[in-house]
C-alpha cells in the first residue's frame, strides 16, 4: 500500500529520482502532533468521569 508508493523510483525529465522519505525529524513532529493533543483529552475524560 504507502510502503510501494513509497519505493517507486519517479522518472521526470529522464532522469530517475527516488522515492519520498519520512526524516527523523518529520516523524518526531507528526508523533508529537498526536501525542498532545491525545494526551489532552484523555487527561479530561479522566477528570470529568473519575
Amino acid at each position: 500500500m504507502v510502503n510501494e508508493t513509497m519505493k517507486r523510483t519517479v522518472k521526470i525529465y529522464g532522469k530517475t529520482a527516488p522515492g519520498a522519505r519520512m526524516t527523523k525529524c518529520a516523524a518526531l513532529l507528526i508523533a508529537t502532533a498526536l501525542s498532545i493533543p491525545t494526551f489532552i483529552i484523555l487527561t479530561l475524560i479522566d477528570f470529568a468521569f473519575l
